[in-house]
């Protein structure tokens, strides 16, 4: 998210948003350096001002919005409230990302192994925050015993997966409407 307010009075914003919407669209893999310059109505070499080549690009692109949504994930797990009602608002935070931004969540859900790995430190980690989250609910006997690696990996795919469902199928009306649906689902998995 940091990435489209960084220099602010060049090209970068336009590159980055062409970018995320080709790499999203197409893969990124699948697009090239020309493509993302066509996309963003600029000269090929002006992306090199920016980026050092595609890979780096990709990789900054999915830091940014990756450390947006740990922030907002690790503030909600510090904030009050049971662990059901912070599980309704992380199912609201991933449904508000999937209608707000819906490339660049399609662009994180599918790269994440892709780059997860590289991350730097201090960016927090969604799959840490959720297994903290479910380590904290199974010592209040909230929780199902097991793996908390496992949960967190289980709800994180059901919401990823839910939100990508939806912005596949044309984005019909407001997913956001179903978010008490989707939070109870997701309690229910975990609940004990």
């Amino acid at each position: 998210m940091q990435i489209l307010h960084d220099k602010p009075h060049t090209k970068r914003p336009v590159i980055v948003a062409a970018a995320t919407r080709l790499f999203a669209e197409r893969g990124i893999d699948a697009t090239s350096m020309r493509d993302i310059a066509d996309a963003a109505g600029i000269r090929e070499a002006a992306i090199y001002r920016h980026f050092a080549n595609k890979e780096s690009m990709s990789r900054d692109i999915f830091v940014s919005w990756y450390a947006w949504y740990g922030s907002q994930l690790r503030d909600i797990a510090k904030g009050s409230g049971t662990l059901r009602e912070k599980l309704g608002r992380v199912a609201r935070l991933e449904l508000d990302a999937a209608e707000k931004h819906s490339e660049a969540l399609l662009y994180f859900c599918e790269n994440e192994p892709r780059f997860l790995h590289t991350l730097p430190a201090g960016v927090p980690r969604a799959g840490e925050i959720l297994s903290t989250m479910i380590k904290e609910g199974q010592k209040r006997g909230e929780v199902r015993r097991g793996d908390a690696g496992i949960l967190a990996d289980m709800l994180s795919g059901a919401l990823c997966g839910t939100a990508l469902s939806w912005i596949r199928r044309g984005r019909p009306r407001s997913v956001r409407r179903h978010a008490d649906l989707i939070a109870e689902a997701c309690w229910r998995m975990i609940a004990d």
